[in-house]
């Protein structure tokens, strides 16, 4: 069935209010959505409302063929209205897939994800780097000289802007991205790996957003290992909220 119908202008005394809001992620709104969201996305209470005009209900079928980081299907599976995504971008594609998976045990997750901090950690002391969020603040490491650290290959190097990321948080990235893969356990390395895509955009790297995505001041150095952790606990938080309420099935 095609659904058609007319969405009349709120009245002119609620659009300033409209304006300065409606964009904004909403409190409530923060699990799953706020996993991974790209600055312009459009608000999870959108779908809500389309939702409702469009009187949707568990016997109906969504298809969202540019579904970006996923808010159409996050919110249709909340409803238990199947739904179905269509993306190009396979890192996005990726992030709305992970941000629709509520099926966690948040304790073994978390003790999953200390165990592998404590081993980057461990790597990191062994090369003569600490994850002081402290000293770093201060940038009192300045006086440290890089030998050997990892770097991306030149050809994904060619693929980010040119200092969106420094060469110590970066090594700290790659030294984590490692100690996952060797202890991966595929119940969590999804949700561990965006969890670090998070902090990375927002956190880690020099990105800036005005909302156009730039290059602002290089960061000499950050504490990837404890940002990356917070980013997880903050998911853990809402994982049992999620579990409950997911009714439908969205892919």
């Amino acid at each position: 069935m095609i659904l058609e119908q007319t969405i009349s202008p709120p009245p002119k005394s609620e659009r300033k209010v409209s304006r300065r809001e409606d964009n904004k992620l909403q409190r409530h709104d923060r699990a799953a959505h706020q996993w991974y969201r790209f600055v312009l996305s459009f608000p999870p209470h959108l779908v809500r409302d389309y939702i409702k005009k469009f009187e949707l209900d568990e016997s109906s079928s969504v298809l969202d063929p540019f579904c970006g980081t996923g808010t159409t299907l996050v919110e249709c599976q909340k409803f238990g209205i199947k739904a179905v995504g269509l993306e190009s971008n396979p890192v996005v594609c990726f992030a709305s897939r992970t941000k629709l998976n509520w099926q966690i045990e948040p304790d073994e997750l978390w003790e999953h994800a200390q165990r592998v901090a404590a081993l980057t950690d461990a790597k990191l002391e062994d090369f003569g780097l600490e994850n002081n969020r402290e000293l770093m603040l201060l940038e009192t490491a300045q006086n440290f000289r890089p030998r050997d650290l990892l770097k991306l290959p030149a050809d994904l190097a060619k693929l980010i802007l040119k200092n969106s990321i420094s060469r110590l948080p970066l090594h700290r990235t790659l030294v984590l991205l490692e100690t996952l893969e060797e202890n991966r356990d595929d119940r969590f390395y999804d949700h561990e790996r965006l969890a670090l895509i998070t902090a990375l955009v927002n956190e880690i790297s020099n990105l800036h957003f005005g909302p156009e995505v730039g290059v602002g001041p290089a960061k000499f150095d950050a504490p990837v290992v404890s940002l990356w952790l917070d980013n997880i606990r903050r998911r853990l938080e809402k994982f049992a909220i999620l579990s409950s309420n997911g009714k439908g099935s969205s892919s």
